[in-house]
């Protein structure tokens, strides 16, 4: 009796769906991602989304505060939200496009690469296969030249994540080196970093870990590609 009116009561106020606003939410952000947003544990968020469980008001209260949503709403569904415009989740949102002035105008920090923003482009990120970022750390580059040629070609589009930055083997980044700026696969071999492209006529490029920090810096990790057409 006392779960039947415990449902009742959940049901009445309309936190029973809880777990929806809660996916509406998360903006279609990886698990992983979003409880590092909301400081919380995967595991909770997992449990939430299911319905197995509900947060605590001061927990409600700060997932609300994180994803910018009433907590009025957040908890019953009562009042406006803005991921409700006509009942369909926005998932819009404008990526900067990162352009620097010049292959040698680069800083070391994520704010640097802010400050090479020019411009911003409207983005689905239902286009992406991962969603294990988060938003502001995302950038468009065009891609110049036919080095990593076919798998990226001269004037695509570029998305980069400018928080991924640790240089794992065959991911693809955007990078400096020497004076250099360009999109380059990377592969460890202990004491040094080879820079591949994939267009075989480009021969790899050798970074030496000792000098690492003087001639070699990732800007981030291409995340998606987007190819031109044209």
């Amino acid at each position: 009796m006392k779960d039947l009116e415990k449902k009742k009561l959940l049901e009445s106020t309309g936190v029973i769906d809880f777990n929806k606003r809660l996916l509406l939410a998360q903006e279609g952000m990886s698990g992983n991602a979003f409880a590092k947003k909301v400081e919380m544990s995967e595991a909770v968020i997992r449990d939430y989304l299911s319905g197995k469980t509900y947060p605590s008001l001061n927990r409600l209260a700060i997932i609300a505060k994180k994803c910018d949503v009433p907590i009025e709403w957040l908890a019953t569904g009562q009042g406006e939200c803005r991921l409700l415009p006509n009942n369909v989740v926005n998932t819009i949102v404008n990526i900067p496009i990162y352009q620097p002035n010049t292959e040698t105008d680069l800083l070391d920090e994520i704010k640097g690469v802010k400050n090479r923003i020019t411009n911003l482009l409207p983005f689905d990120l239902n286009c992406l296969k991962s969603h294990d970022f988060y938003v502001d750390d995302l950038f468009f580059y065009w891609a110049k030249g036919d080095s990593m040629s076919p798998t990226i070609s001269d004037n695509d589009t570029l998305i980069f994540n400018a928080s991924n930055i640790m240089p794992f083997d065959g991911y693809i980044y955007l990078i400096k080196y020497g004076d250099t700026l360009g999109i380059k696969r990377i592969q460890n071999h202990g004491k040094y970093l080879l820079l591949l492209s994939d267009n075989e006529k480009y021969p790899s490029i050798q970074i030496d870990k000792l000098n690492i920090e003087n001639d070699f810096q990732v800007i981030g990790r291409i995340i998606c590609i987007i190819k031109d057409l044209s």
